[in-house]
């Protein structure tokens, strides 16, 4: 078989010529590619920058009219979390739903102490101000006044509860923007009188001012995301909202 000579001053192809001629076309691309990135990357930073710079709103604005929104909300999902032991408080954490139209009333679950011992998710309902727990699944029977107890449902109370709260929170200052169940909101540090925080909850027996935090929404109606009470020395009660003005209803159980 013959083969014909290359023509003087070609030389055959090969695989770095290839690379070669690729390589322009690639370092377009890496560039269009790190240009993207960097444009992503700052605009990211730059829409955060912007709002974590951004002055943080007047503290003692924010808790009053937050406490307006409080005083005329009628429902809430409600998560309350107990740190440490306070002896009168049988609670250890609960998950319910509150309502104050067209009754009061609350149910869902806690982790409670009782008979020395620890009882998780117990189901209980608060209706016509009586506590009914069922300490066996599904059984309920009926501990008498929820006050004797706890009454969750008390929270909703414009006099007593989460609004009262606020109505007394003083020494109010802005520390920082946090986010409470996917809400941005103004974390406010202050102190709650004594007087407020029995009213919430009688069991904490305070006898002076309690440091206290409200998490805020920063826009819209203010309304209070979360809000702790710091009773004692490693000791607090904190409830985290949601759900604010979602229907709920309250079915008194058999017992």
């Amino acid at each position: 078989m013959k083969v014909n000579p290359l023509p003087e001053g070609h030389h055959p192809a090969t695989h770095y010529d290839a690379i070669m001629q690729t390589r322009p076309r690639l370092a377009v691309l890496l560039s269009l590619f790190t240009a993207l990135m960097t444009a992503l990357v700052l605009t990211s930073g730059c829409s955060s920058d912007k709002k974590s710079d951004a002055p943080l709103p007047d503290a003692a604005t924010l808790i009053k009219e937050s406490n307006t929104t409080t005083k005329a909300e009628t429902s809430v999902h409600l998560v309350i979390t107990v740190t440490g032991d306070i002896k009168a408080l049988p609670i250890s954490s609960l998950t319910g739903d509150l309502t104050n139209t067209p009754a009061v009333g609350a149910s869902g679950k806690a982790d409670i102490l009782a008979f020395g011992q620890k009882l998780e998710g117990v189901e209980f309902v608060v209706i016509d101000g009586k506590l009914y727990g069922a300490l066996t699944p599904g059984s309920f029977a009926d501990f008498g006044p929820a006050a004797d107890v706890y009454d969750v449902s008390a929270i909703l109370n414009p006099d007593k509860g989460l609004a009262n709260v606020l109505a007394n929170f003083s020494d109010a200052k802005a520390d920082g923007r946090e986010t409470i169940n996917g809400v941005d909101t103004v974390k406010v540090t202050g102190t709650v009188t004594a007087d407020a925080v029995n009213a919430i909850a009688p069991q904490i027996a305070a006898t002076g001012p309690v440091p206290g935090t409200a998490w805020i929404r920063e826009d819209g109606d203010h309304a209070l995301m979360q809000a702790k009470l710091d009773t004692s020395a490693g000791k607090s009660v904190q409830m985290s909202m949601s759900d604010w003005g979602k229907p709920v209803t309250v079915t008194k159980p058999a017992v």
